[in-house]
């Protein structure tokens, strides 16, 4: 029978299939490229944090960079620091043993020195003792000289008074000493007046020579005591001479001609003053 309407036709598979896939593939490429931008975004802000942590990185590994290095600065400090604080501490104990030492030495110093006082003073004892001695056996040999014939003028010589020491004063050397008496045989005549002008002192006043020793210049004697320069002679020549004057003519000869050490006490002004020895 036959019809009039048309039966519609179906499309192929084909096609339906081919439109699917096209729609599948929009559908993917949409997908991709949505996956792209968000991979591109998400890239784009980690590479900005990888960006932004690099620089704290590098800052931070510069700050730890400084910091090591100012650490290892302050460790050399400390080691200096260290290293003079045991040389202080080194030199403190040996400055505390020297003192140590040095006030051992200065108690036995102290020791000493009051031992070498206590032998001053008994020395000085001693010394006074034979100072005294001195002056007696002076005294005594002043006394001698003013024994026997006596000129018409002198001065009798009272002694030596006590004193601490015996002055003696600068060393002049070896003078060779004779006795004389103011007698007329030895000086013409027996009044007893020294070309000073002065009366004679037995066993204090001597013969010098004037052009070396003006009158008044005070001696020590050395085993005569002191003298001092008041006469003249014409056998007293010359520096180194003397005449030793007394009263007894075997005294004078007894003393003979000898050698003795004479020391100046005090130089005289060509005066004989008062004589206080």
């Amino acid at each position: 029978m036959l019809s009039n309407e048309a039966t519609p036709i179906s499309e192929p598979p084909t096609l339906k299939i081919q439109r699917k896939s096209k729609k599948t593939l929009i559908l993917v490429l949409y997908i991709i490229f949505v996956v792209l931008v968000s991979l591109g975004v998400n890239n784009y802000f980690i590479y900005k944090w990888f960006k932004d942590t690099r620089t704290k990185y590098e800052d931070t590994f510069l700050r730890i960079q400084a910091v090591e290095e100012e650490n290892s600065r302050l460790i050399s400090e400390k080691n200096t620091i260290t290293y003079e604080y045991n040389m202080l501490k080194e030199q403190i104990k040996q400055i505390t043993e020297q003192n140590e030492q040095m006030t051992a030495l200065l108690e036995e110093i102290r020791i000493k020195n009051d031992e070498l006082m206590e032998k001053n003073r008994q020395l000085e004892e001693q010394n006074k003792e034979l100072v005294q001695d001195n002056i007696e056996l002076q005294n005594t040999l002043k006394k001698a000289a003013s024994v026997g014939i006596k000129p018409q003028s002198y001065t009798e010589f009272k002694g030596l008074s006590t004193r601490g020491s015996i002055e003696r004063g600068q060393y002049l050397g070896k003078f060779l000493g004779t006795a004389y008496t103011p007698s007329a045989s030895e000086c013409g005549n027996n009044l007893g007046i020294t070309n000073s002008g002065k009366p004679i002192i037995p066993g204090i006043s001597i013969a010098v020579d004037k052009n070396y020793w003006p009158f008044g210049t005070v001696f020590y004697i050395k085993g005569l005591g002191y003298a001092v320069a008041m006469d003249t002679g014409s056998a007293i020549k010359g520096r180194n001479r003397f005449d030793f004057a007394v009263f007894d003519k075997n005294f004078a000869k007894q003393l003979g001609s000898s050698y003795w050490d004479v020391y100046l006490v005090k130089m005289g002004n060509g005066k004989v003053e008062d004589i206080s020895l």
